[in-house]
């Protein structure tokens, strides 16, 4: 068993029964062509969380974001697609249980904890993850778990600078559109020293934004169309 067979078993599992324990894989192929599905030779039974387990042992070793990065900027040339730019977001999702919430935070392990809400749960903790995707089929090109307390604002610079790069030079240029949580003076300064063009909204926070907003005069304004 391959760690790549392992991760094909995950991933259709995933499609049908995303909530379920690894344990519980082998009970999904049980009627499943696997030889066919995942790999000559393959069966239900060699699918138990033990394999599952080291496969994810050996993804953390080598690094998911990176591995991630490379899935998706191979994917996209091999589809054909020629990406213009890049949306760039992050979201949350709580969890239940303690897990390492009470533990000092590690440099090099996400910490599960209480952090800025999306899904309406203050009561739990959670964990952040930043997505970039291509505008055309809408194919992830990275994707970053953080720990729950992360700040848009903080990590979207890292992001710009670590990841950005490696965009242009595999799609070339490539513009970054990202919310407004992209619009510091750090992020710009990492922007600038990338290269990266990006569009994005000046927060209303801004004292100059909010002096703007105020001498808008709606009549002189018109709808965008669709597209």
């Amino acid at each position: 068993m391959t760690v790549g067979s392992a991760v094909k078993a995950m991933v259709l599992n995933g499609l049908g029964f995303v909530h379920q324990q690894l344990y519980l894989v082998p009970l999904f192929f049980q009627n499943k062509p696997t030889q066919r599905l995942i790999a000559p030779g393959i069966e239900a039974q060699h699918l138990h969380d033990d394999t599952l387990g080291r496969a994810l042992d050996t993804l953390y070793a080598a690094g998911v974001t990176a591995l991630y990065r490379l899935l998706g900027t191979t994917a996209v040339p091999r589809l054909g697609l020629t990406p213009t730019c890049a949306h760039l977001h992050s979201t949350s999702f709580h969890v239940d249980g303690r897990y390492n919430s009470n533990e000092e935070p590690d440099a090099h392990v996400i910490h599960l904890t209480r952090g800025y809400r999306r899904d309406h749960r203050p009561d739990l903790n959670q964990v952040m993850l930043d997505l970039i995707v291509e505008h055309q089929a809408g194919i992830p090109v990275l994707m970053k778990p953080l720990s729950g307390n992360t700040s848009d604002v903080r990590d979207f610079g890292p992001v710009v600078t670590e990841h950005m790069r490696q965009l242009q030079t595999t799609d070339g240029t490539t513009y970054l559109v990202a919310d407004s949580a992209l619009y510091s003076a750090a992020n710009l300064q990492q922007l600038a020293v990338t290269g990266t063009p990006w569009i994005t909204r000046v927060p209303a926070t801004l004292t100059k934004a909010q002096t703007a907003l105020e001498h808008v005069i709606p009549e002189t304004m018109w709808p965008l169309r669709d597209g």
